[in-house]
C-alpha cells in the first residue's frame, strides 16, 4: 500500500516545480521587454517635436507653390506623359518639392526617435495608424518608407484632382507625340498650349481654376495628416 504522504508530497514537489518553471519564464519575457520610462519618452517627444514642427510650418509655401498655375500645367504634363509612356516623372518631381521643407524635417524628427526606414517595423507602425499606407511600397524611393508615405498620399491628391483635365490631354494626345517632351528645363508654355489645345480656353480655365482651389485644401490637410501619422509612427517604435 502507497504511503498516501508520499504521493502528497511528490504532488507538491512537482506543482512547486511548475510554479518555479513558470516565474522563470515571466521573468525572462520582462527582461526582454523593459518598458520606456515616461520621462524618456517625454524628453524625446521634446527634442523631436521642433522637427515636426518645422515641416508643418513650411506646408504653407509648400502648398502655394504647387497650386501655381504653371505647377499645376507641369503636373498635368507629367501625369499625361507618365499615362502615355510607362513612365515616373510625376513621383520624382513631387519628391524634389516635398523634400527640402517637408520630408527632410520629418526625417530629423525621426531620427531623434531612433527609427530605421529600411525596416518593415516602420511601415508596421504607419499601417497600423492608417490603411491607406497598405501599398506604401510602390512609392519608395531607395526603400525608404518616409519619402514613400508622403509621395503616395500627394500623388493621391493630384490625382484625384487633376484626373480628369490628365485623361483628356492622354485621350487627346494618345500617340504620345505631342507629350513627348525633350531633354532640359520643362517648357510651361507650351505645356499651357497644350491645354489650350485640348479643349478651349473656357474649358481650361475653369478646370484650371476649380482644380487650384481643390488642391489647395487637399494637399494642406494631406501634409498636415502625414506629418502627424510619421510622428505617431516614430513614436510607436520607441514604445514597442
Amino acid at each position: 500500500m502507497k504511503n498516501p504522504y508520499f504521493s502528497f508530497g511528490r504532488g507538491f514537489s512537482l506543482a512547486g516545480l511548475l510554479a518555479a518553471l513558470s516565474l522563470g519564464v515571466i521573468g525572462s519575457c520582462s527582461l526582454r521587454h523593459v518598458p520606456v520610462p515616461f520621462a524618456e519618452i517625454e524628453r524625446v517627444d521634446a527634442k523631436a517635436q521642433p522637427h515636426f514642427d518645422e515641416a508643418r510650418q513650411n506646408i504653407p509655401a509648400v502648398v502655394e507653390q504647387m497650386t501655381e498655375i504653371g505647377t499645376i500645367c507641369r503636373l498635368c504634363w507629367l501625369m499625361a506623359r507618365d499615362k502615355l509612356a510607362g513612365t515616373h516623372e510625376t513621383q520624382d518631381y513631387l519628391a524634389s518639392v516635398l523634400n527640402e521643407p517637408i520630408i527632410e524635417p520629418c526625417r530629423m524628427g525621426a531620427k531623434v526617435y531612433g527609427c530605421d526606414f529600411k525596416t518593415a517595423g516602420f511601415l508596421d507602425s504607419l499601417k497600423s495608424i492608417n490603411a491607406d499606407y497598405a501599398e506604401i511600397e510602390a512609392y519608395a524611393l531607395g526603400g525608404l518608407a518616409l519619402e514613400a508615405a508622403f509621395l503616395k498620399q500627394t500623388m493621391a491628391a493630384v490625382t484625384s484632382t487633376l484626373g480628369g483635365i490628365v485623361a483628356r490631354l492622354s485621350t487627346t494626345f494618345g500617340c504620345g507625340t505631342a507629350c513627348a517632351a525633350s531633354d532640359g528645363p520643362f517648357p510651361v508654355g507650351d505645356a499651357i498650349g497644350v491645354l489650350l489645345a485640348a479643349g478651349g480656353t473656357a474649358w481650361c480655365g475653369y478646370d484650371l481654376f476649380e482644380a487650384r482651389k481643390q488642391l489647395t485644401t487637399e494637399l494642406t490637410a494631406m501634409l498636415k495628416q502625414v506629418i502627424n501619422d510619421c510622428q505617431a509612427a516614430c513614436r510607436m517604435e520607441v514604445l514597442k
